[in-house]
């Protein structure tokens, strides 16, 4: 992720736990089904453009009472993030690989799967049970969007599982 230049000052966003506390209770982010950040998650995955100044703008939580505010933060994003479509496309991914280089966050991104598969087999169970061909294709289309999602984040934990840690080479040399 990118530093922000906001009001003359550079500002660096931090992905922390500080970050999760403020994204998790954050009542705009949240649905009735989900906490703030489990529906960050779901619109990085998505692609969905609001999500990315709501992430730099909690990702400044380690500001406290300097935290610039969202407006702010959304006029920095325009003039960089923003600025083109690769800049924009580039951004989610860095901040869903900075998601995963936390420790803690990268957990949470675990849980978030383990429990986007469950509400897949629950999806797919209403859609063997329906009789209704209609509900069952309007099920399909929201499974397919869960799997899809699900998938993109799976893939992008287990890229940094298959590849050595830091010094994990190292090691195996030695012995």
């Amino acid at each position: 992720m990118e530093n922000l230049t906001i009001n003359n000052g550079v500002y660096q966003p931090k992905l922390n736990f500080s970050f999760y506390r403020q994204t998790r209770d954050d009542k705009e982010l949240s649905n009735g089904n989900q906490d703030g950040f489990s529906a960050l998650v779901e619109g990085l995955l998505s692609e969905n453009v609001d999500v990315i100044v709501s992430t730099y703008y909690h990702a400044l939580a380690w500001y406290k009472r300097n935290q610039p505010s969202e407006t702010d933060v959304e006029e920095a994003l325009e003039a960089s993030v923003f600025a083109s479509d690769e800049a924009t496309d580039q951004a989610f991914a860095d901040i869903l690989n900075a998601l995963k280089a936390d420790g803690f966050l990268a957990r949470k991104l675990r849980e978030y799967v383990k429990n986007s598969d469950k509400n897949a087999d629950m999806v797919q169970a209403q859609i063997d049970q329906t009789k209704d061909e209609e509900r069952a294709s309007q099920l399909s289309i929201g499974l397919k969007e869960i799997t899809a999602e699900t998938n993109k984040l799976k893939s992008l934990l287990a890229s940094d599982e298959s590849s050595p840690k830091p010094g994990e080479s190292d090691l195996a040399h030695q012995n």
